[in-house]
């Protein structure tokens, strides 16, 4: 059953903000090897315990048994029916240029802020089905993850940059997704190089957190969260690109990404990647380990 301090966290994650797949299976595997090293032991134990019969789509017991492991659960069902019927989960359409209310990019809940708050509920009710529980904690796992690529909470009218066709140091094939574009490169591309860059994803999971960075990181609601996450995509994600970003300008062409660009956001992607892991533990504390 859902206790008065469970109650009084989601209330938190529920308060109003101020004013495609998101990481790949990387960027999402060190949120939640970040989030591991930060739960509480009761949470903890119920994670291996929600995990311990855990099923991948086709039914088939997964083997997994960390929050790493699991992180990109969600995005390996989006081609099943199952899946597809769910893609608006990933993502929060809020709007770059131009208004548009919630109720219209959120529309029956059908987006991640909805969806993620929705999760939580169910798996902090100790008397729902383990099943359900199981599912809401891979679910959690993974849009903790998406709502911090920026990307997915920022639409320039371009599908998320999806339709902004872009050259990573010369590079344009992405297999098997065809030629690359300015999100494949935020979500996969960039993480890559960062992550050969640092030494491997342990590098990064396993770089110290202070108390005050890490306390100031779990501050927040989840509509704030994404909501930082939208003002970086208005402010660096397009901005930083090497041709003229304005709304009232469209992004033709081939545009080159390149050391300059990488540079910059390379620092943005480990920062956001570090507190989805900081913000999933959070999370995870509140729901399971009170």
């Amino acid at each position: 059953m859902l206790t008065p301090r469970i109650l009084a966290a989601l209330l938190v994650l529920l308060a109003p903000a101020e004013a495609a797949l998101a990481w790949g299976p990387e960027g999402h595997r060190m949120v939640g090897d970040i989030a591991t090293r930060l739960l509480n032991p009761k949470a903890n134990a119920e994670v291996l315990d929600l995990l311990g019969n855990d099923r991948l789509a086709d039914g088939q017991l997964s083997g997994r048994r960390t929050l790493g492991e699991i992180a990109y659960w969600a995005d390996e069902i989006k081609d099943t029916d199952w899946g597809k019927r769910r893609g608006p989960w990933h993502y929060d359409d809020v709007p770059l240029c131009g208004t548009r209310t919630y109720e219209d990019y959120c529309r029956n809940g059908r987006c991640a802020s909805a969806q993620l708050i929705r999760h939580i509920g169910i798996l902090a009710d100790e008397g729902a089905n383990r099943r359900r529980r199981n599912e809401a904690l891979k679910w959690i796992v993974h849009l903790v993850g998406d709502i911090h690529q920026p990307l997915h909470a920022g639409n320039r009218g371009d599908r998320g940059g999806n339709r902004v066709q872009v050259s990573f140091f010369g590079e344009r094939d992405n297999p098997p997704y065809g030629s690359i574009n300015l999100h494949a490169i935020w979500d996969v591309h960039m993480v890559r190089r960062l992550i050969s860059e640092r030494g491997g994803e342990r590098a990064i999971v396993s770089a110290p957190l202070s108390e005050g960075g890490r306390g100031a990181w779990e501050k927040g609601s989840i509509p704030d969260w994404i909501g930082e996450s939208h003002r970086i995509a208005g402010d660096v994600v397009y901005p930083l690109l090497p041709v003229p970003s304005a709304c009232s300008k469209k992004i033709a062409g081939v545009v080159a990404i390149d050391q300059a660009y990488y540079s910059r956001a390379a620092l943005v992607i480990e920062i956001q990647i570090r507190k989805a892991g900081v913000r999933l533990a959070r999370v995870l504390n509140d729901a399971l380990g009170r």
